[in-house]
């Protein structure tokens, strides 16, 4: 029985990550990627390990599949969807590929407050006040 695993195109980028777990933190460098996971190098964890990868403020969980010397393929807990790997993705896919990327490419910019005010953006359950958070206005 032949069975395919249908794979994401992977798009090269080149992002220094800080790689942290119970026992440990390497500063890392993420060398391709999808929105499933990513091949991570400058040292590898055992396979199985689960981690944080710290990106810009953010963190995105992640567990090691396979692992070399000083190299590793991981995979996201949850698919990227937003934050700054995920913009970082984008922008390297419209670039790398620019008939095949998704999304709206001004949204590749766009801070996660102007995308709140965009139609369809995320506003975390409330509405964006011209005040900003805790200000009353009158």
């Amino acid at each position: 029985m032949d069975t395919q695993v249908q794979r994401q195109r992977r798009i090269n980028v080149d992002i220094p990550i800080t790689v942290t777990t119970v026992l440990d933190s390497l500063d890392l460098a993420i060398v391709d990627m999808t929105e499933h996971g990513a091949q991570v190098v400058g040292g590898s964890l055992p396979a199985g390990t689960r981690f944080q990868i710290e990106y810009m403020g953010h963190t995105v969980y992640a567990q090691c599949r396979w692992a070399e010397v000083d190299r590793m393929g991981i995979k996201f807990s949850f698919p990227l969807t937003d934050g700054p790997l995920y913009e970082r993705l984008m922008f390297a896919r419209a670039t790398q590929f620019p008939d095949e990327a998704t999304g709206a490419p001004q949204m590749v910019y766009a801070s996660t407050h102007a995308r709140a005010a965009v139609p369809g953006g995320r506003s975390f359950g409330r509405a964006a006040s011209p005040g900003g958070f805790g200000r009353r206005m009158g």
